[in-house]
């Protein structure tokens, strides 16, 4: 008999206080930010994340919450047109 190998779930994804508070702020951003899936989110929630200024965090936070309200993932350039 031949066992596959064991998955784990992994722990829930840390998002920024920054994207947080966001989010909070606008229904369409936090709606959209939910129905992503966790690879979507956590790309968008490492991207801010990894600012080393709060001049940076800030900026991404605000382009994040632009692209995600309008349904827009991170690397939504590069996607093939639905």
């Amino acid at each position: 008999m031949r066992l596959g190998p064991v998955r784990r779930k992994r722990p829930p994804l840390p998002v920024p206080p920054a994207l947080s508070a966001a989010l909070r702020r606008s229904a369409v951003a936090r709606a959209t930010f939910a129905a992503f899936s966790p690879s979507q989110r956590r790309d968008d929630a490492e991207w801010i994340g990894e600012a080393k200024t709060d001049a940076t965090r800030d900026k991404r936070t605000a382009t994040a919450v632009s692209w995600i309200a309008a349904g827009r993932t991170r690397n939504w350039k590069y996607e093939r047109p639905r």
